[in-house]
């Protein structure tokens, strides 16, 4: 049994997450702080495996808290407030400081035939699984970041794959980058107003070299750029040999994340094995075509570790159904730091942690 301490400043809030919680067969509740001071104490003495956590409370709010927690106890926290919902800053924020997802606080789903205590369970029981050394305070990471003008055109490309959780394992894995050689595409197969508003949080919040992918550019090195899947993306060689991506609509009869394969697929024809395609976290199975194809034109194909996703469906998938080696992040953020660098020394030493899964 994972022992659960609520921490919200709403009696009523306590109430229905105690109540929620009592249904649950992995769960049980050992108590109920008010705010963040007294939250820990509590944690100190109740030792909880999980907490629930708002952000808005008296004496020390959840974000404040957050900080104090990651450095005299990491543990998993489940952010639970009404600040914290899909594509807010406070969300984002929460991410960074150490929590591992995010929930907005119940209103009318609590008369929605359960639908917030099945959300409730589910993303307690991830939070609860993942390893407490991925636990942490994200400090901001300052790389290298070059105008568009200076940057020079790319003509190596690494294809990253997320759905559910990418936002906690961008800004997990953006730690171990040292540098950005290659551009870095992440197709997040989420609405695309969510991706554009944690694309302009890694930009004002973060400092990084992030963009949104914009139809018509050539893509450049130096740059991590963002994209949805509700626009199709197509790639074609410029007149300099570089990388130009143009969009149009879905086409009819093909699901968003179709985009996962197509985009694969037309990278190894264009770029042959100068292609890195990485998986992350997320509950998806399209991209197996177009990873299969990055491998058999020389590219890379690298899966996250399972045990380091928080939505680990998509890596299992591949790495069990499709045999592709698994890395931890700190391995990951070497490949993509490197990539197109295949020194043979380097070589070894990153291939020594595939497969640990």
């Amino acid at each position: 049994m994972k022992r659960v301490l609520i921490i919200d400043d709403s009696p009523l809030i306590c109430r229905l997450l105690e109540k929620a919680l009592l249904s649950f067969p992995e769960f049980v509740p050992v108590g109920k702080a008010s705010n963040g001071m007294e939250a820990l104490e509590m944690i100190e003495r109740l030792e909880p495996d999980v907490c629930t956590l708002d952000v808005n409370m008296p004496a020390m709010d959840g974000l404040v808290l957050l900080k104090k927690l990651m450095v005299r106890r990491p543990m998993p926290v489940l952010m639970v407030s009404a600040l914290t919902k899909e594509g807010s800053k406070t969300a984002f924020e929460s991410l960074r400081y150490g929590a591992l997802d995010f929930l907005p606080k119940p209103g009318g789903l609590w008369e929605s035939g359960g639908a917030f205590e099945k959300l409730l369970y589910d993303r307690l029981k991830r939070v609860a699984a993942v390893d407490l050394e991925n636990i942490r305070f994200i400090t901001r990471k300052r790389l290298r970041k070059k105008g568009l003008t200076s940057a020079a055109p790319a003509r190596e490309l690494v294809v990253v794959l997320t759905k559910e959780g990418s936002y906690t394992f961008f800004l997990r894995l953006v730690q171990h980058l040292e540098e950005i050689r290659a551009p870095q595409l992440w197709c997040v197969a989420l609405p695309d107003r969510w991706v554009e508003s944690f694309a302009e949080y890694l930009v004002e919040e973060c400092e990084l070299p992030v963009k949104l992918l914009q139809s018509g550019e050539t893509l450049r090195e130096g740059f991590i750029y963002l994209t949805g899947v509700e626009r199709w993306w197509r790639l074609e060689e410029d007149e300099e040999g570089g990388i130009r991506v143009r969009s149009m609509t879905v086409p009819s009869g093909v699901s968003r994340e179709d985009l996962f394969d197509s985009l694969l697929l037309e990278a190894s024809v264009l770029l042959r094995d100068r292609v890195l395609a990485l998986v992350g976290p997320g509950r998806f199975e399209k991209g197996k075509i177009g990873l299969n194809e990055v491998r058999k034109s020389g590219g890379k194909v690298l899966i996250a570790r399972r045990r380091e996703c928080l939505y680990p469906e998509a890596p299992i998938y591949f790495a069990e159904g499709g045999g592709f080696p698994e890395y931890g992040l700190r391995d990951l953020g070497g490949w993509l730091s490197r990539w197109p660098d295949r020194g043979e020394g380097y070589g070894r030493r990153v291939e020594g942690y595939a497969g640990r899964a």
